[in-house]
């Protein structure tokens, strides 16, 4: 494993698998963090459907770590467009997924592969990028406190 040889691309087609995977094992931390919430039972198959809308959504783009040596994806990126009506700047990118394999974590790459995606989002009218990830989640606040991220918007919960 080369750090050097980790390039940031577009998902595609032939990448649906080793991404299900990542988002598989984000979902997982995350229904560690939130305890409240559970993953669902058949989260492959839902994880998989989610992947290939998001690859033929225009309002929605995955981009992919591959490291070049081995071909392996070894982190993935999700973001959304939200067209704020009310607000200026209107179109905000809202990261939805983002995960790392954690041997290539602590190299930097996270911080590459966010600022492609802030690249791209801007290439796609947003003016704005924000987060959205479990409030227990350590690990991504003080990655996105260290990327300038600042609080937006609060989010509470009630279940029915």
């Amino acid at each position: 494993m080369s750090f050097q040889k980790v390039s940031v691309r577009p998902a595609e087609e032939k990448d649906v698998e080793q991404v299900v995977e990542l988002i598989v094992r984000l979902k997982s931390v995350n229904e560690e963090v939130d305890l409240n919430f559970k993953v669902v039972e058949n989260i492959y198959e839902v994880v998989r459907g989610y992947v290939r809308d998001s690859l033929s959504d225009d309002k929605a783009v995955i981009l992919v770590a591959e490291d070049e040596e081995n071909g392996s994806i070894v982190g993935v990126i999700r973001f959304h467009l939200v067209d704020r009506i009310f607000y200026e700047p209107r179109i905000k990118a809202e990261i939805t997924d983002f995960y790392i394999k954690p041997v290539y974590r602590r190299k930097r790459l996270g911080s590459t592969l966010l600022h492609k995606a802030i690249e791209v989002a801007k290439q796609k009218g947003a003016g704005i990028v924000t987060a959205f990830y479990p409030a227990g989640n350590i690990i991504a606040d003080t990655f996105y406190e260290r990327e300038k991220f600042i609080p937006l918007n609060k989010e509470k919960y009630i279940k029915c």
